[in-house]
């Protein structure tokens, strides 16, 4: 019923899926799904509220809201909650659970669900207390927990609340234990990770994950969709810097409160743009309301963070990600606009935040610096002090120093084209790569930039080729545009904007076929289309690279285990999708030389 609704829906306000895929936010493979009746989701799932909410802003976005509810039978005049709660009505009318849960990709029953989790983190529970050594009796005493609570837990039929003190708690006691036997590459073959990127953080991520596969996936869509949509900071309204900058208060060493803290903060980066200080160093656990919650002070703090991007000020920022990746979501979302400029270096750190304090340490080395400690969560009652004395700088420099040495890069801008020197490669982009094209195309355009480009790229295919294996994802040329002579060269690594001709296209795919027959370990999948348009992706075991489209001088390299395993995920979910044997695939590319 659902598909057969959602079918018509779309048709009758003239909506296609990619279209409101992209206003939902997600994979246009998903709304595919759902088309098909491959999944179902269920009516109280967060796919199905963010697919109600698409269709809704699609509606609304193209004066279509009159169409849509006359289809689901309410007022064009009513509140966007009553429209969106009468289309949610309209679509699942009829629908059972227990037809749903058989249906291969659906959402099934919720206590389905929950066995499903169940027995995956009792598998990896039983798993971890073995390579630990130890028995329900004693993992319960050193968690301070009933025996039986850890029966049920290890059985299946209980799980911890997530991120609760007991789960915390059962997490590091076997990290610690697992690494005290010497069986971390147990821990890791079981993992699937190398040894080298074995964290209690990502231990704890993997014990714990619920549906893995998908978790990874939707996380993965969702930070490379703040990639894809994030504006550049030339296309944000901010205010004028000169209408932001605030006098320096020397007296003033303590500040109260939230708003204690802002004032502290539009007079620390006042005093950073005033002086075009070389160096920012930045750290804090605190909930990042304090900055995000008031629009006005948003802004103002925006501001001044450009200008002194603009300076060329070089800011170092740790963030604080000892949680879920929806977090890193929210830390990429804020700081994004600002990584643009490859101005900042960004980090995590590895140590686990002690949850009873939160600490903040912004510090311009020399100059000034705002500092904090206190029992969390009180920030609304919190002290910050103000320091500009020589001695204190000093001392909290050597602290920040030292935190960095504990911690690892987040994102960092990467200024060269390059492949991970041992790892397998995934490529999803928007186009061919020039590494793939012969020689004889490359050589065909006139354009030495060009060439010489092709020359490294393709000098490093082969080496990539010679020891790991790599896979492209990426969609064919649309004939139409072709014919036209609207397909580009990308990336676009000459100055001389390139495009191709249909018997260039074709040259360039039979090279890719003769790649594919003469290099078992290279690999193509003409994905239908591309699943993000402004950027292009390089994913490997422990680096993914995200290049903007509009920015192909510059990349950016994330590296944060968590969102490394994510990424695989996702890479590996698109190239299923769009899986062939090799014969078949040249028969499909030969077709299209023709």
């Amino acid at each position: 019923m659902l598909t057969e609704r959602l079918n018509e829906l779309l048709e009758r306000i003239d909506a296609t899926g990619a279209e409101i895929a992209k206003k939902v936010g997600f994979d246009r493979t998903n709304i595919s799904r759902i088309k098909s009746g491959k999944r179902i989701p269920h009516p109280d799932s967060v796919t199905a509220e963010k697919l109600i909410n698409g269709i809704y802003l699609f509606a609304d976005n193209k004066n279509n809201l009159g169409k849509l509810c006359e289809v689901v039978g309410t007022d064009s005049k009513a509140s966007a909650k009553e429209i969106k709660a009468a289309l949610k009505s309209w679509l699942y009318e009829g629908y059972d659970p227990e037809m749903s849960g058989g249906q291969n990709g659906t959402s099934g029953k919720k206590n389905s669900q929950e066995a499903g989790a169940s027995r995956h983190f009792a598998q990896r529970l039983n798993s971890s207390m073995i390579l630990a050594e130890l028995s329900n009796v004693l993992l319960s005493k050193l968690i301070h927990a009933d025996a039986s609570l850890i029966s049920r837990y290890r059985s299946g039929v209980r799980t911890p609340v997530p991120n609760s003190a007991l789960s915390l708690q059962l997490s590091s006691v076997l990290f610690d234990r697992i690494l005290k036997n010497e069986k971390e590459a147990e821990l890791c073959d079981l993992m699937r990770i190398p040894v080298g990127d074995l964290e209690e953080e990502l231990f704890t991520y993997w014990l714990y994950g619920k549906d893995e596969q998908e978790n990874n996936v939707h996380a993965a869509e969702n930070i490379l969709g703040i990639f894809d949509s994030m504006p550049s900071g030339s296309a944000l309204k901010l205010p004028d810097v000169k209408d932001v900058l605030v006098a320096d208060t020397p007296g003033e060493t303590i500040y109260y409160g939230v708003e204690g803290l802002r004032s502290a903060v539009l007079r620390f980066l006042s005093t950073a743009v005033e002086n075009h200080v070389p160096t920012m160093c930045l750290y804090s656990d605190m909930d990042q309301g304090w900055m995000t919650q008031d629009v006005t002070f948003l802004l103002k703090w925006a501001s001044l963070m450009f200008a002194s991007v603009k300076n060329e000020t070089q800011i170092s920022i740790i963030h604080n990600l000892d949680r879920s990746l929806d977090e890193m979501s929210d830390a990429i979302r804020s700081w994004l606009p600002l990584y643009m400029s490859g101005r900042i270096q960004s980090f995590y750190c590895r140590k686990q935040r002690n949850p009873r304090f939160t600490h903040t340490m912004f510090l311009i080395p020399g100059v000034a610096c705002i500092r904090a400690f206190q029992v969390s969560p009180t920030d609304s009652d919190a002290i910050y002090h103000y320091y500009t004395d020589d001695k204190s700088l000093d001392i909290i420099q050597k602290e920040y120093e030292a935190l960095l040495k504990s911690s690892s890069p987040l994102i960092h801008p990467l200024p060269k084209e390059s492949y991970p020197v041992v790892s397998d490669v995934i490529i999803i982009q928007n186009g061919l790569s020039l590494a793939t094209m012969p020689e004889e195309l490359a050589k065909s355009f006139g354009d030495t930039e060009l060439y010489e480009n092709w020359q490294v790229n393709n000098s490093l295919l082969i080496k990539k080729l010679e020891t790991n294996s790599l896979y492209e994802c990426i969609p064919l040329a649309d004939e139409e545009a072709l014919s036209a002579g609207h397909v580009a060269i990308t990336p676009a690594f000459s100055t001389t904007p390139h495009f191709y001709t249909a018997e260039q296209y074709s040259m360039h795919l039979r090279n890719i076929i003769a790649l594919s027959m003469e290099y078992e370990s290279y690999r193509f999948y003409p994905i239908p289309e591309t699943p993000f348009s402004n950027i292009d992706l390089l994913i490997s075991d422990n680096t993914t690279k995200i290049t903007p489209a509009s920015r192909q001088g510059l990349s950016f390299a994330l590296n944060h285990p968590s969102m490394c395993v994510a990424f695989q995920a996702y890479a590996k979910t698109l190239m299923e999708q769009s899986k062939t044997d090799r014969n078949t695939l040249r028969k499909m590319l030969e077709a299209r030389c023709r």
